[in-house]
């Protein structure tokens, strides 16, 4: 067990805390492409702690600001897209997607004190239905050059989900090859794509006519390798079956919470945590 003072150190991702910083000089998740489809592309974004909100303007470009009006705290995510920009449904202060403030209506005539107004902003990068936001210092790093992002968009689609623990949490769950082989061993052997996913559903090895959660119930104890690496970790699990064959699973975790499995050689599955 760690300290609860630890555990916070290395959990806590809100600006200041050491994590958060760590976290906020990489490109992070922030939102589905989805989400900004419709009439209205405005979705409100908590990311790393920060209330944010995420919007197309008139020109289809994508801009990621501070979610209160920094006249009044009013939320931005019912602000109106106008003058390719977001307009706070309060006093009407107009924002850019860099978080300029272009108009104050209610300030006299010829006033520029909109000029000294400026939101939080952050660059952000769409690729292949996910919208991806740099929050850290200075300018952004190259952009993760991995395989699901050199895809065409009929070999990708992408998902979210929401887990209540920290980022650290889920990471471990992610990179544990072990757990699958009891909180999904009653899985069905026959268990739809739509119900569950294919993942589970692949035969477990070439030659052996064994669906995956079958595998996952009669080898709960995989032998399990773990070598660093320049990216982070490579763990591999072993699973030695019946007839001198074994079932390899290789678990990329990419530092500092990505995580990429290629479970056959049609499908990986990539993670961000």
């Amino acid at each position: 067990m760690i300290s609860q003072e630890l555990n916070d150190r290395l959990t806590r991702t809100g600006k200041g805390r050491p994590a958060g910083e760590v976290l906020r000089r990489y490109w992070q998740p922030a939102a589905l492409s989805v989400e900004l489809e419709g009439g209205r592309p405005v979705a409100p974004v908590t990311l790393l702690g920060e209330r944010l909100v995420l919007f197309r303007d008139d020109e289809g470009e994508l801009g990621l600001i501070g979610r209160h009006c920094l006249h009044r705290g009013a939320d931005l995510c019912f602000g109106r897209r106008e003058d390719n920009g977001l307009r706070c449904p309060f006093h009407g202060w107009l924002y850019d997607r860099s978080g300029r403030c272009l108009e104050q209506p209610g300030e006299p005539e010829g006033s520029e004190m909109h000029k000294r107004i400026r939101a939080t902003a952050y660059p952000v990068v769409e690729k292949n239905g996910i919208v991806f936001a740099y929050m850290g210092p200075g300018q952004p790093p190259a952009f993760p050059n991995f395989d699901c992002f050199r895809a065409p968009d009929t070999h990708v689609f992408a998902f979210k989900g929401l887990w209540e623990c920290n980022w650290l949490q889920a990471l471990e769950i992610g990179i544990d090859p072990a757990h699958a082989s009891f909180l999904h061993r009653f899985l069905e052997d026959e268990d739809p794509e739509e119900g569950y996913g294919r993942q589970f559903r692949d035969s477990a090895a070439a030659g052996a006519n064994m669906p995956m959660t079958q595998l996952l119930r009669e080898y709960p104890r995989p032998e399990i390798r773990v070598e660093e690496t320049d990216f982070g970790l490579k763990l591999t699990a072993l699973r030695h079956m019946a007839g001198g064959l074994t079932h390899v699973r290789v678990t990329n975790q990419i530092f500092p919470g990505a995580i990429c499995i290629p479970m056959s050689r049609e499908m990986t599955i990539t993670q961000w945590h």
